[in-house]
């Protein structure tokens, strides 16, 4: 699940106490992701009209449009952003925020839906030139935004990998292909662990248990096929479901809108 070589440790700093806030345009990455790396500041994605994958640390994230993911500090992470439009076209924004402004943000990666008052406050901080010192004005629009992320709830787009050795060999076949529809007594004996053991250390170190885990990885790679093009029908089959009509409903039910729409058919 790497999206491209690692490289070295930390960045240089891209901001001041006077300017604590860089927002730069994301543009659309064809072939191609970001190297893996960190840096002292945290970073937002935000994604405006196509698709940002990020993977930080053990957790891979799909960002659809009019969604939001948080990346602590110094945490190593990669991105690619995807549009359906020309390459370097606009998919979204990246947002770094200095060390101080992200203590009463979460310390993993997180992901949110976009609220109509975090989209008003971007639009207005948009506004200010790269690194441009903040004004009495923008710190409070400031507060507002960061305020408003920490009591949005956290949207089920993140996908968490096990550390356990075996466990993670099982994970990483699946993300691969998620069709693959080996039961939970198929993996245990292909793992030369008991049913229970798999269940008990994959719900410990993922938060979820096998079936919804792999209904995620699913649905991610279905975000990426549909915006690659791809039918509704085709995904859905490609990913093992045997009816188009199950694929749609975990569709409607984590995301609140159907693949279609998503796709904008």
């Amino acid at each position: 699940m790497t999206l491209a070589i690692a490289t070295p440790a930390f960045l240089e700093r891209r901001l001041s106490n006077e300017a604590p806030l860089l927002i730069l345009p994301q543009t659309a990455q064809e072939g191609r992701g970001k190297h893996l790396h960190a840096h002292p500041e945290g970073q937002l994605y935000v994604a405006l009209q196509g698709l940002i994958v990020v993977e930080a640390g053990e957790v891979r994230t799909v960002l659809p449009p009019g969604h939001i993911g948080w990346i602590p500090p110094g945490l190593r992470h990669g991105a690619s952003a995807h549009s359906q439009h020309a390459p370097d076209s606009l998919v979204g924004l990246t947002i770094y925020l200095a060390p101080a402004l992200c203590h009463t943000l979460p310390a993993t990666s997180q992901a949110w839906r976009m609220t109509p008052l975090v989209e008003a406050v971007l639009g207005r901080l948009r506004e200010l030139p790269p690194y441009a010192s903040l004004d009495a004005r923008h710190m409070r629009l400031l507060d507002v935004l960061l305020d408003e992320l920490v009591h949005t709830p956290a949207e089920a787009l993140r996908l968490l990998m096990p550390r356990h050795p075996r466990l993670l060999q099982m994970a990483a076949a699946i993300a691969r292909d998620p069709s693959d529809g080996r039961s939970l007594d198929d993996w245990a004996d292909a793992l030369g662990l008991s049913r229970r053991s798999v269940t008990r250390h994959f719900r410990q170190e993922t938060g979820m248990s096998l079936i919804a885990w792999r209904q995620l990885a699913r649905l991610q790679r279905g975000m990426e096929l549909l915006h690659a093009g791809q039918s509704v029908t085709t995904v859905a089959l490609a990913l093992g479901y045997d009816s188009v009509s199950s694929f749609i409903a975990l569709f409607r039910r984590v995301l609140g809108t159907t693949p279609a729409r998503f796709a904008g058919r």
